[in-house]
């Protein structure tokens, strides 16, 4: 819209500036003589430039002054005026040439598209005309074919004879397949070698079964241990969830309460007791958790190595992001312009968009984290490497633990074994040639067993020995629902709430708590166990509905609650010999 205005407004400034020049530059503010010319009766005066020499029959002559600073004044706005035409004269000047320089490159690149669309069009019809004469040739051939058969049946005879029979078949793909490790080969050109699916039958046995599922539990048991980040890939449907809340829960169980679980997820799902935030209800809350994580791992970088080992080791902080791909869609579509104050080490703050500051945070874990026992675990069900931004190089892919997870569900008819297959082909994944050769040659059979067993199969890169690990997943669903019980359930969040006066008011309203303390105190002098006192005081253990029903958790909590808020020492002596 402005450069419309340009032309007028030059102009106008322009004339403007002129009728100013010409305003200063006229005699009307210079000093002038005033006389009366005796010549006139009565006395006329006249004005004259005070450069014109009056007549001798003037009298009266008087010097009025002119306004030189009026004259100034309008010299000086003259001037602006001109100036403010020249450099309007001049945008307006820019902008038509880059204008017309836009319009070369747009004729430019239109040029160059149509002369792309010629080219393309063209190899299209080559194209098309190369299948339909190898069309035609086919059909010509399968013509001569027909017809030399008809003509002579005694060949297709002999050709049926020579053909090998179907259980010749079977037993040279058994022979080829069976065996769980594969002889190298040595020519491995291309990157990517996708294992092809056969339909050929695959016996399989026990001992493969029993050696596939020992493989598989291998491959969850190593992740219990290590400090390395994880990325945990799979198809909908192959157990990816399962896994993830096994190594998660056998972490809590080992850790306790020194874990600090954190997750950002796009579903309404809990991990162990982790503080969630879902990135499609509220960013902001699953940002400020993402500072959380890099504030700890800055903060245990910055200790000084002998304090850092004692700190960090035996105290995992852990990030989950679930649903990754997700999660990366919409920091590129609705969150794009998100832009948030990302922290950099310096202590400095840097404005950049939400999804840059996920990479970042990231990288930062994966490639630092592993000493400092601040892990990420991902979840995607993209098998493309390129997808995980924050693992720019194939350093970054070494540093963390791929788990692959596929599966056939034959009920639902759902499910593939893709992942897997190109996964073992691509040299990104397992640099050695060997390596991916030994896989080839299990893969088969722990497909056919996955599928015969229905559970999911499995590739893991955290084998002891530094090669991959093949398997199928054990049974391991009622560990994850114990561990879903114990970390995720209602139950579980009463348990970890501290007591507190308002929650004693609110589990027992007819009560105070030196009312409870009181009541229990009584008990023990007059010598009731501490296990009787808090089932029949503090009725734990007996009312199913009742917030704090477990006796070895609730109960005994509040019962060291009361004691140490209220008790003078003499109660805590008593009880001391009951221990003992």
């Amino acid at each position: 819209m402005l450069d419309r205005l340009y032309a007028p407004a030059s102009a106008g400034l322009f004339i403007c500036g002129a009728i100013t020049v010409i305003g200063s530059l006229s005699g009307y503010f210079n000093s002038r003589l005033a006389y009366c010319d005796a010549a006139t009766n009565p006395c006329t005066r006249v004005a004259i430039s005070v450069d014109v020499a009056p007549p001798k029959t003037a009298q009266d002559v008087v010097v009025l002054p002119g306004n030189g600073k009026m004259r100034l004044s309008l010299g000086l706005v003259a001037i602006g005026l001109l100036a403010g035409g020249y450099v309007v004269s001049g945008l307006e000047i820019e902008g038509l040439s880059a204008k017309a320089k836009q319009e070369q490159i747009d004729a430019d690149l239109e040029d160059k598209r149509q002369a792309i669309v010629a080219d393309e069009e063209e190899r299209k019809l080559i194209l098309a005309s190369g299948i339909r004469y190898q069309d035609f040739e086919q059909q010509l051939l399968d013509g001569y074919a027909m017809l030399l058969l008809e003509n002579n049946p005694e060949l297709a005879e002999q050709v049926l004879a020579e053909k090998p029979p179907v259980q010749q078949i079977e037993a040279q793909a058994v022979t080829a397949t069976a065996a769980l490790t594969a002889s190298p080969v040595a020519n491995d050109q291309e990157l990517t070698d996708t294992i092809q699916d056969t339909n050929l039958p695959i016996v399989v046995d026990d001992n493969a079964l029993s050696s596939l599922i020992a493989a598989g539990s291998r491959a969850i048991d190593g992740l219990i241990d290590t400090s390395q980040s994880m990325i945990f890939l799979g198809t909908p449907g192959a157990g990816k969830s399962v896994s993830l809340g096994v190594v998660l829960g056998r972490k809590k169980k080992k850790y306790g309460d020194r874990a600090k679980l954190y997750a950002i997820a796009m579903k309404n799902d809990t991990f162990s007791g982790a503080e969630v935030g879902r990135l499609n209800a509220d960013s902001d809350v699953c940002y400020a958790i993402l500072l959380k994580v890099i504030t700890e791992l800055r903060k245990r970088a910055a200790l000084p190595k002998s304090e850092r080992e004692e700190y960090c080791q035996g105290s995992p902080v852990i990030l989950i992001l679930d649903d990754f791909m997700s999660q990366q869609k919409l920091l590129s579509s609705s969150l794009s312009k998100k832009i948030v104050r990302y922290p950099e080490e310096s202590g400095a703050y840097q404005k950049i968009p939400l999804g840059e500051a996920f990479n970042a945070a990231m990288a930062e874990i994966v490639f630092n984290g592993r000493e400092l026992w601040v892990l990420g675990y991902v979840a995607t069900q993209s098998s493309n490497m390129d997808d995980l931004k924050f693992l720019s190089s194939k350093g970054g892919r070494a540093g963390v633990i791929l788990m692959y997870q596929a599966f056939r569900n034959t009920i639902s008819n759902q499910g593939n074994y893709e992942i897997i297959s190109q996964a073992i082909g691509n040299q990104h994944v397992i640099a050695d040639a060997k390596e991916r050769e030994r896989m080839r040659g299990v893969f088969p059979q722990a497909k056919a067993l996955s599928v015969q067993e229905q559970r999911p199969m499995i590739l893991s890169s955290n084998a002891d020995t530094g090669e991959f690990i093949l398997g199928i997943v054990p049974d391991i669903l009622a560990e994850y629902k114990e561990f879903d019980r114990l970390y995720n359930s209602a139950e579980a969040e009463v348990a970890n709430f501290p007591w507190t006066i308002r929650k004693v008011s609110e589990f027992y309203p007819d009560t105070t708590p030196e009312s409870l303390f009181n009541d229990i105190r009584n008990r023990v002098k007059d010598g009731m166990s501490t296990r009787e006192i808090i089932r029949t005081v503090l009725k734990c253990g007996e009312n199913k509905q009742h917030p704090t029903r477990s006796y070895s958790v609730h109960g005994k909590t509040l019962f060291r609650w009361l004691i140490d808020n209220y008790d003078n020492g003499e109660l805590a002596a008593m009880l001391k010999g009951e221990e003992g």
